[in-house]
């Protein structure tokens, strides 16, 4: 009996394997569409890279829960892409995207890891982390070398080291507020990062999606998320601390779609559960009241619009149902 308690996956196991499975296919997707439009061979490098780890993960994540019997997952498949559709990004966005995403699996496959038990699923994590570990670097050297990777912001060291003196350090709502420390300026600069990808993803999202309907959530998300960068943008430079680099020049004028309504609907919510895993971080970091009451603010809109994408999900019978513990009043109500 203990035996065969071992050898099943875990809830939080499950749960991570399951949607890394329907996200993968998705990405997978992205990549295909990105080799073929790929003009750099570089770039292209890292694209070959990354779409085989991602395939290499699928394969994995799927013989995993099948070990247990779990159905799997529809996720995306080719009909969810057209490679043969015009270019709608540049190659600079492409290794933007791959920077952005391997820092982001980075963070959800070292917390997946923590929380797994069963032996082959804590080395699949393991190996999905140093695979995301080798494909950044490689996506940062070569943005390096074509001067598209912009430098973080540098602070000059303090003379000594000092304790805090007074609650004034916290700040308040109104009135002059202190500059900006490390962590916060960190933090505050990632979350602008990661809104400059989503704005430019959502920017080519709404020109190309087949509904109407959809065409206008984009809008509407794109509206949301360059707000929230005007923001980001006043709060850097309040503390004379320059801000990321637009991406919007990498868009293209093309309005044929080479994703799928699904695929680009089911992104969407990724990338705003995404803004909200970076602001939550980030107000955990914060010691400055005024900003914190802006992440509460920001977060309670992503929340929203994160919300409206999920029910556009379900009413179009596109989103599917992950696993879920047993209804046991159900049962005993039948």
């Amino acid at each position: 009996m203990k035996q065969e308690s071992e050898n099943h996956l875990t809830a939080p196991e499950v749960g991570v394997l399951w949607a890394q499975y329907v996200n993968a296919t998705l990405t997978n997707c992205m990549f295909k569409y990105f080799l073929v439009q790929n003009e750099d061979k570089d770039i292209r490098q890292v694209i070959d890279s990354i779409q085989q780890v991602t395939q290499d993960k699928i394969q994995r994540s799927s013989k995993l829960l099948q070990s247990n019997n779990y159905p799997m997952p529809i996720g995306f498949t080719d009909s969810d892409v057209n490679t043969d559709a015009p270019r709608l990004y540049s190659d600079p966005f492409f290794l933007s995207y791959i920077h952005d995403i391997s820092r982001l699996g980075l963070t959800t496959y070292a917390l997946a890891l923590t929380t797994s038990v069963r032996q082959d699923v804590r080395m699949h994590f393991d190996q999905c982390i140093t695979d995301l570990i080798q494909i950044d670097e490689k996506a940062i050297q070569v943005e390096k070398a074509k001067g598209f990777h912009g430098r973080s912001p540098y602070i000059s060291p303090p003379e000594k080291t000092e304790y805090i003196q007074d609650t004034d350090f916290f700040g308040s709502f109104f009135g002059s507020q202190r500059p900006l420390i490390a962590i916060e300026i960190a933090n505050i600069y990632l979350c602008s990062q990661k809104n400059m990808m989503s704005k430019t993803l959502l920017m080519g999202f709404a020109q190309v999606a087949e509904s109407r309907e959809l065409r206008k959530f984009f809008l509407r998300g794109k509206e949301i998320v360059d707000k929230h960068i005007k923001i980001h943008a006043s709060l850097l430079s309040n503390s004379d601390v320059p801000t990321p680099a637009s991406l919007d020049s990498e868009v293209t004028n093309s309005t044929s779609a080479p994703f799928s309504d699904k695929l680009m609907l089911h992104h969407t919510i990724l990338a705003f559960q995404a803004a909200l895993t970076y602001y939550g971080t980030t107000l955990a970091f914060i010691q400055r009241v005024d900003i914190s009451g802006s992440y509460v603010r920001l977060m309670t809109e992503t929340s929203q619009y994160l919300e409206d994408a999920c029910m556009l999900m379900i009413k179009h019978k596109w989103m599917e149902q992950p696993p879920m513990s047993a209804d046991r009043r159900a049962l005993v109500l039948r």
